[in-house]
């Protein structure tokens, strides 16, 4: 799970200083959101998700943060990958980096999961209030300007890897984006497994 692709010339000519996962809850043709309640993005909607912590794996930070952020507990292996989203913050993005400097690079992985693979109530956090959307009705207008570009993609059911540029965190000014088929970023993840127990079994 450690394993990036690059997404064109521009992402190749910079690596991500802040990891990150992003969780989508669906209930049938519902999707769990959050209101953000302090710090990072705040007063904004989005999915449940942070910063990957020192010896996690992003499936485990997808999991935590779900739990901590929304009340559900959900298995690892029940967690959907649908896609990476990188961001590049021209001005202050309000995240530090490990090294403690703002992170003006952010690399969001992006999983899904379905309300029947949770345990537990939808509760409010600290962080975040949840409130369920129609997938057809969710308020854009009060999310991430690069929302309105990846996110039906991925609400009808397909995979996203995308290149998104702001000037502040309110103002997205480029962005490429590449819409990709149902389960394409599985099978993505499955062909990197199966390559690294090659490497490690026969040394390719």
């Amino acid at each position: 799970e450690a394993v990036y692709r690059a997404y064109g010339a521009d992402h190749a000519a910079m690596q991500a200083n802040k990891l990150l996962s992003l969780v989508f809850v669906f209930d049938g043709r519902s999707v769990l959101l959050g209101l953000k309640k302090r710090g990072f993005g705040q007063g904004k909607y989005n999915g449940f998700g942070g910063k990957l912590e020192a010896g996690e794996v992003m499936r485990a930070c997808a999991a935590r943060e779900l739990r901590e952020e929304a009340g559900l507990s959900v298995p690892a292996a029940a967690l959907v990958r649908r896609g990476v989203l990188n961001f590049h913050m021209l001005a202050d993005s309000g995240m530090k980096g490990a090294d403690g400097t703002i992170a003006s690079r952010l690399e969001v992985h992006v999983y899904s999961c379905s309300l029947g693979d949770a345990e537990g109530e939808v509760a409010e956090s600290e962080e975040m209030a949840p409130r369920w959307w129609g997938c057809d009705q969710v308020p854009l207008g009060q999310m991430w300007a690069d929302d309105a570009h990846w996110l039906p993609h991925v609400l009808a059911g397909g995979d996203v890897l995308g290149d998104f540029t702001f000037a502040d965190q309110a103002t997205l000014v480029s962005h490429s984006l590449d819409k990709l088929p149902p389960g394409a970023m599985q099978l993505d993840e499955q062909r990197t497994r199966r390559l690294r127990v090659d490497h490690l079994v026969y040394g390719v």
